[in-house]
């Protein structure tokens, strides 16, 4: 209450004391349940509709208030919903969203049942809020969104889920399936004045236990047989490498063959012999020896 009494004082500051004196006089009339005279502040990111009791609770789109209001509580009321961004959760962990588990769940094509947590995030348009209340008759915003949004997101999961096989939406086409959700759910509550701004997945797929487990194994299997496919490139590689290395060696030492020539050859071995002489201590041998005999030479005189 003080609260709101200053942001009054804040909006008729500076206006003048015949204003001040209105709002001294209203607030001093008695404002227990069945006065005449009650009023309440529109923040900023909400919209507000006043309601006429008297005609069967109707709304038109010129009772859209914002601000300062004043109303009488035995004819009128007044109901504000947020325009922001609203975030929802709905999922199996009773510490995100609500404290019960409220996981959608639907079959697939080949009769797979799926368990998945989903966020959507929707926003009122604040020029159709009386079309919203209208056909809602909700006083709170978390009514329609724990209510009517809830059944319409479960229904289409499993409206499109069904035209699915579950490695389809568990590998390749999880995106499209999700897309599709999105699309179907923001067309189907934006005749509402409600746009949806995303619609996503959770975590992953939690299919059966025994089915999990054998996706699992498939996974490891296909892992596996990639690991397998690759050492084998690899020693393929490998083989290879050493076998062009062999064949390089091999054609080098033609190479090096080819290329001696003979008088080269004739000229390495009078190196030969010249380093031989180089040697002798000019001492001639005492011995001889030709097939199976040795034969001592007699020494020179």
């Amino acid at each position: 209450m003080a609260q709101d009494i200053q942001q009054v004082v804040g909006l008729l500051k500076g206006r003048g004391k015949w204003f001040l004196l209105l709002f001294i006089i209203l607030f001093a009339l008695p404002i227990a349940k069945g006065s005449l005279i009650n009023w309440r502040v529109i923040e900023p990111g909400y919209t507000g509709i006043k309601i006429n009791r008297l005609i069967n609770r109707g709304v038109t789109r010129e009772d859209i208030v914002t601000g300062f209001v004043f109303y009488n509580p035995i004819q009128s009321a007044v109901v504000v919903y947020p325009t922001f961004i609203q975030r929802v959760a709905w999922t199996q962990d009773i510490h995100e969203g609500s404290p019960r588990n409220e996981q959608l769940t639907f079959n697939t094509k080949d009769s797979v049942p799926v368990d998945i947590d989903v966020a959507v995030s929707y926003q009122l348009e604040s020029s159709r809020v009386p079309e919203f209340y209208t056909k809602f008759r909700a006083d709170r915003i978390d009514s329609f969104t724990h209510g009517f949004l809830r059944d319409t997101t479960r229904n289409i999961v499993a409206q499109i889920g069904s035209e699915y096989t579950f490695d389809d939406i568990n590998g390749a086409r999880k995106e499209e399936f999700l897309a599709r959700v999105g699309k179907d759910l923001g067309d189907n509550v934006k005749s509402y004045g409600v746009i949806v701004q995303q619609f996503g997945l959770i975590g992953s797929l939690r299919p059966p236990k025994a089915l999990l487990e054998a996706v699992n194994s498939k996974t490891q299997a296909i892992q596996k047989s990639i690991q397998v496919e690759n050492e084998v490139r690899q020693a393929e590689a490998e083989a290879k490498k050493k076998i062009a290395i062999a064949n390089g060696e091999a054609a080098a030492n033609r190479a090096l063959a080819s290329s001696l020539d003979p008088k080269l050859l004739e000229w390495e071995k009078l190196q030969i012999m010249r380093q031989q002489i180089a040697k002798w201590d000019g001492k001639m041998p005492g011995v001889m020896g030709g097939g199976n005999m040795l034969l001592n030479l007699p020494a020179p005189k």
